[in-house]
């Protein structure tokens, strides 16, 4: 893929007419548009019918039922949210879907998770509708100098899971300076695709959910909700908003976040009350250490804090050390912690860190109790998002 430029956001329609500075976008780039596009819709939310949120979202599924298709589309909820109240379903609920040239769908609410910012809609149809292909990610990077910046070949085109459900069966290596792009659709004219170029950078995101990860592409407003890409146009995360740059929640928590929904309609919520950090995020003297003493350890997730009476200071869990092992899973970034977390709510963690001041690696256990239910992460969204874009 050539080079994306990160300027700019660009719409483009179902018929491939460009607007804006599309013109700057290279061959490669409206490829991978163009291949993520067909399964991008814009929904609408109203409550006693006053318009609450425009925002974006992508089918995951569509499966065939009695004549008719149903298609699971996954959002950002804040299009749902009551409007006087943080983390609460706005009364009266009403949702409109829209595909590119203006098909539009009613839409239903099947399950939501404010916690993660999570919403599943579902839409019934005549014929099937275009789903997204996503692909899991490994945001690690190594610190052994004859493998700094390594990407990982593609090894296979085959996917696994559901028939309708298309999932990469190897992970997309997902370092800072890797390419990719924003997606969203417009409110309005004829629904046309909004793309947003830019590259995954390594900083803290303001908002308060630490799964978060951030690119430097700047959507507009009503892209909330969309799917974020990688070069080859698959799904690899959803985008939330702010003015600077674009946080997305990796597809690896988005996709267990839509299983669990789907299968229970609920999502766990671990909790051991640490920070961290990917192990590359660390500073040049944590790093000189860490390599001086244990030389073989070039993954890891480094705890930046442990807060007190948390489960993780009461483990005597402690800032600088490096998660290597969650219970006998490797740790190799703060992502495959989190995934490797994740189905512990209310039982006890076994984790395996280094530390300076250890000479071997030392074994702790921790208690992943359960999130604080008046924990509320996101923003409630300003009225007027609901109207400009």
């Amino acid at each position: 893929m050539g080079r994306l430029v990160n300027s700019y956001t660009v719409y483009i329609n179902a018929y491939g007419r460009f607007g804006g500075d599309a013109n700057n976008l290279d061959i490669d780039t409206k490829k991978s548009v163009l291949k993520a596009s067909p399964s991008v819709v814009c929904l609408t939310s109203y409550s006693d019918d006053k318009q609450l949120f425009t925002c974006s979202g992508f089918i995951m599924e569509c499966d065939q039922g009695c004549g008719t298709f149903t298609s699971t589309i996954l959002t950002s909820a804040i299009l749902l949210q009551s409007p006087s109240a943080a983390a609460m379903v706005a009364d009266d609920l009403k949702i409109d879907v829209y595909m590119a040239g203006g098909a539009f769908f009613k839409g239903e609410l099947f399950a939501i998770d404010f916690h993660y910012n999570i919403a599943i809609i579902k839409i019934n149809s005549d014929a099937p509708l275009p789903t997204s292909t996503i692909r899991l990610i490994d945001s690690s990077v190594p610190l052994d100098p004859g493998n700094r910046g390594c990407i990982e070949e593609l090894k296979s085109s085959h996917f696994v899971g559901s028939q309708d459900l298309a999932i990469s069966s190897n992970r997309f290596s997902l370092y800072p300076g890797t390419q990719v792009l924003a997606l969203g659709r417009y409110f309005a004219d004829s629904y046309n695709i909004m793309a947003a170029p830019g590259e995954f950078s390594y900083g803290d995101c303001k908002f308060d959910c630490k799964e978060l990860l951030i690119a430097s592409c700047q959507i507009k407003k009503n892209g909330m909700g969309g799917p974020l890409v990688n070069s080859l146009g698959e799904v690899i995360g959803i985008n939330f908003y702010d003015g600077s740059y674009t946080p997305f929640l990796p597809i690896n928590i988005v996709y267990r976040c839509y299983r669990d929904l789907k299968k229970q309609c609920r999502v766990p919520h671990p909790w051991i009350g640490i920070s961290v950090i990917d192990l590359y995020g660390g500073s040049l003297h944590e790093l000189e250490i860490l390599n001086q003493k244990f030389p073989h350890v070039v993954k890891g997730a480094i705890i930046k804090q442990a807060l007190p009476k948390s489960p993780a200071y009461i483990a005597e869990l402690r800032a600088g050390d490096v998660i290597i092992n969650c219970d006998g899973n490797l740790v190799q970034s703060c992502l495959e912690l989190n995934e490797a977390l994740w189905d512990k709510e209310g039982k006890p963690v076994e984790l395996v860190v280094v530390r300076e001041s250890a000479d071997r690696p030392l074994s702790l256990v921790v208690e992943a109790v359960k999130t604080n239910p008046n924990t509320y992460r996101w923003p409630v969204p300003e009225p007027k998002w609901c109207t400009k874009l």
